[in-house]
């Protein structure tokens, strides 16, 4: 069994005893030095100071009064009452538990040294500052909490503390706001800005904002009268004629994710259509979600025989549900807290014949209640007939399941696999079922991959046979204990000559091994399986006929990543811009007369006033505070590049506008916006330390990083260049640089180093990693190593220095990559 990257109790930051291990729970002798007893000079680190703080943001969410943890931790008493058992924790580093918010090695380390020390209680004036918050929780809180939140944060919920008042918010303040800076919650695994999905549960980067700022805050309530309800998705309303149960109670009995499959008769007598799928929880508390499949009637002996193998009801199931011998079951639904039942797309169904299996792959978490029996009931709508009927069907390289295709060697923390297959051949396959050959269009209207716990992050993408890219299923951060199925927003078109693409990376590195009775795991070779220690790559696919009338465009999507939302800058500031783009492939425009036809390129279009709508690549303009699109402004064809702002810009907050254009810079109507804040500066001086038309390439000997020389070098002097103050590399006519130039200024411990890199998609024959590295004067001042392939990332780091450096020293800009990928430098200066 792999531990439990599991986020549906992020909150639960456990310190000790919540989820196993931690300490006794009687009470230590008192400590000779206790807080009580500290006499002279104050400590330097207090209870008020330092321990509070982290305490709230790792511990409390469980270690509350009420809390799942046998002990509260809210208040200093309450520490020390139970000072040995935290000592022997923080020191073992055993909590917060493997898969959880962890404090940082300096934060473990402060903690340790304090409740060393007696836990000195020091003084409420030592508590740091809380800001004044310009939000309040009736105006602008309530509200996104009770839309994204309390579904599964409420009293006897899934989640192991309700959000349903004021007062329970207040209570778990600093963890709730550190889930949300880290992207753990709300739990959403899809990128955004690519295919969107309905009844999306993400926050939007203004509700972040706001969350985020309160939590850290004074947290005022404010006026209630100021409160305005949500709106909340209405259900459709759904006529369940068939009701099923789990064949017996179970128990969890793995502590705390519990994987269970098991096997139902299917009752209908004759060839049926599922339209919807519902679950009632039997103990809401320990459900964590429920994938419903069939099984054909020829594999149904194999299926009832799994169940009761190791002596209790259903089989253990980390994979897709399957049992060795038959093949992998077809989803037709599934139940995730909070999401409420989806039904299939408006008139579709799946057919099931009679005499197949129910497989109900249950998730139980116990990590907010004690392990209960349970015996949950499954609804289901079915119809005799359905205008289009719908075929659902596990998708994969077959080859992958034979011995070493699908290889993850032991250690190797980035191994990509990869796997592209004509649409044609899945409609003469599978769309025979539902009347389609291989030369019918057809539809997909969902969205799930599925792989186990060495699994990093996957993507599907439809590749048209015109070109263009639309991915649509992107997981940067996979967990399998949030894999589900995404319903797309609008039904998408499958044509002859289309391919789908599935991918997926995995980490099999010794840091990535789960723990089992707290011991971790020694990485091995993994191979494809539904083992707990194999792995898995796959897709689910519903297909269907098109809808008659329906509008299949493909849409355009595009998404600023960065800036983000109120992000501060200074006046003059290089702004760092980002793009997400879907159905959509930037182009340098070039010279650019309107009258002339010929540059309009391939736009689909040769008059000025006709429909824009199916322009699929082009450039954007970028406007700052205008809709006016005669305004001056940036044009630039990267989805990674960057905005100067004014060197006269008034603090305050300020509006960049995005606009696509064809390639004859028609405006396509999709635009976004983004917020940012201009403030003051805070450097009372910024120093430049390079010049971008000074590098010169390092000679061999004096290289600061010989281990990552390779024997050959091919790296011409075209390969690199200015591109306005930024230094851009080109990897792939370059398979290693280093280069140097000498200090601007001269560098002091204490300074802080503001470093603007980036890198665009990285892509390669095989899975690699890249070294990127900034030296100065000898000593590392900053080094990342990045996976390959990988999505474009922007680094905007404020870097403090801890060695002084002359001015005139050499600064060393390393990078080793593999592949064509571009890598940019931008900004590289002293903020003092």
């Amino acid at each position: 069994m792999r531990t439990h990257k599991n986020i549906s109790l992020l909150f639960c930051l456990v310190l000790a005893g919540c989820g196993g291990g931690g300490g006794s729970g009687s009470n230590p002798p008192p400590a000779e030095n206790s807080g009580a007893q500290k006499t002279g000079a104050p400590p330097a680190i207090t209870y008020y100071s330092t321990a509070k703080p982290l305490l709230e943001r790792y511990c409390v969410s469980c270690h509350r009064d009420g809390g799942e943890a046998p002990f509260p931790l809210e208040t200093h008493a309450q520490v020390e009452a139970k000072l040995s058992a935290m000592i022997y924790v923080v020191e073992a580093d055993t909590m917060p538990p493997v898969g959880y918010a962890h404090h940082t090695e300096t934060e473990g380390a402060l903690l340790l040294e304090w409740l060393n020390e007696g836990a000195p209680l020091g003084s409420p004036d030592d508590a740091p500052a809380l800001p004044v918050s310009q939000f309040t929780y009736h105006r602008d809180i309530r509200s996104i909490l009770e839309r994204r939140c309390v579904q599964c944060h409420e009293t006897d919920g899934i989640a192991p503390f309700p959000l349903e008042s004021l007062q329970d918010v207040r209570g778990v303040a600093a963890a709730a706001a550190f889930s949300i800076d880290n992207g753990t919650m709300p739990p959403w695994p899809p990128t955004a800005g690519y295919t969107p999905f309905k009844h999306e549960r993400n926050l939007d980067d203004a509700e972040k904002y706001a969350l985020t700022r309160w939590l850290k805050s004074d947290m005022p309530e404010g006026d209630p009268a100021d409160y305005v309800a949500p709106e909340l998705p209405v259900q459709e309303s759904v006529n369940f004629n068939i009701e099923l149960q789990l064949p017996q109670a179970y128990t969890p009995t793995l502590l705390p994710d519990d994987h269970r499959c098991f096997a139902i008769p299917w009752p209908e007598d004759e060839f049926t259509y599922v339209t919807a799928v519902d679950v009632r929880p039997d103990v809401v508390a320990q459900v964590h979600h429920v994938i419903v499949s069939i099984a054909e009637p020829e594999d149904a002996d194999l299926y009832y025989a799994a169940g009761g193998e190791d002596g209790h009801p259903g089989w253990y199931c980390l994979g897709a549900g399957g049992v060795s011998g038959a093949p992998l079951p077809r989803q037709i639904g599934g139940w995730v807290p909070g999401a409420g039942r989806e039904p299939q797309p408006r008139n579709t169904g799946i057919g099931v014949k009679p005499g197949s299996v129910m497989v109900v792959q249950m998730h139980y978490n116990t990590l907010a209640t004690e392990p209960a029996p349970d015996q949950s009931d499954i609804l289901v709508a079915t119809s005799d007939e359905v205008e289009r009927p719908a075929h659902s069907f596990l998708l994969t390289n077959p080859s992958w399941l034979q011995d070493g295709v699908m290889h993850i060697p032991a250690g190797d923390p980035n191994v990509h696999h990869s796997w592209e297959v004509p649409t044609g051949a899945l409609s003469s396959i599978f769309g025979s079922e539902i009347g389609l050959t291989g030369f019918d269009p057809w539809v997909i209207h969902q969205g799930f991959l599925h792989m186990h716990n060495l699994g990093k992050s996957g993507r599907t993408t439809l590749i048209r046979s015109d070109g263009t890219e639309q991915v649509l299923l992107d997981i940067r951060d996979w967990d399998f204990n949030w894999q589900s199925t995404f319903n797309f927003d609008r039904e998408v078109l499958v044509n002859p000559g289309d391919t789908i693409r599935l991918e997926c990376y995995w980490d099999n590195s010794q840091a990535n091994q789960e723990f089992v009775n707290g011991e971790q795991l020694q990485t091995s070779d993994v191979d494809w399986g539904d083992g707990t220690q194999d792995e898995m790559c796959l897709m689910s696919v519903m297909m269907t006929a098109p809808q008659d009338g329906y509008d299949y465009t493909p849409q355009v999507n595009v998404r600023i990543e960065s800036p983000s939302y109120r992000q501060q800058f200074v006046p003059g500031d290089l702004v760092p811009l980002q793009l997400v783009l879907n159905n959509f492939s930037l182009h340098d425009p070039g010279e650019h007369n309107h009258d002339d036809a010929s540059m309009h390129m391939t736009s689909m279009h040769t008059d000025a006033n006709d429909d824009h709508s199916s322009v699929y690549e082009g450039h954007y303009h970028l406007y700052l505070n205008t809709d006016d699109d005669d305004a001056e402004h940036l044009t630039a064809w990267d989805p990674l590049y960057y905005y100067e702002l004014p060197a006269d810009i008034e603090p305050g907050i300020h509006t960049l506008r995005l606009s696509l254009r064809g390639a004859d810079h028609h405006a396509l109507g999709i635009e976004r916006e983004v917020e940012i804040e201009v403030v003051e500066d805070f450097a009372e001086a910024r120093l430049r330390l390079t010049e971008v038309n000074a590098w010169t390439p390092q000679t061999a000997g004096q290289d600061a990083f010989p281990d990552h020389r390779p024997t050959e070098i091919n790296c011409p002097a075209n390969s690199y260049y200015a591109e306005g103050d930024a230094l851009e590399v080109e990897t792939g006519y370059c398979n290693y640089l280093s280069l140097v130039q000498p200090s601007l200024s001269a560098l002091q411990s204490g300074d802080t180093v503001h470093l603007v890199l980036w890198h665009g998609d990285l892509r390669a024959a095989e899975a690699a990693q890249g070294h990127v590295a900034i030296s100065i004067d000898g000593n590392l001042l900053w080094e990342a190593t990045v996976d390959i392939p990988a999505d474009a990332q922007i680094f905007d780091l404020r870097i403090p220095v801890e060695f002084d450096a002359p001015q005139g020293a050499e600064i060393e800009y390393h990078l080793h990559n593999h592949g064509f990928n571009s890598w940019t430098i931008l900004q590289l200066e002293i903020e003092r």
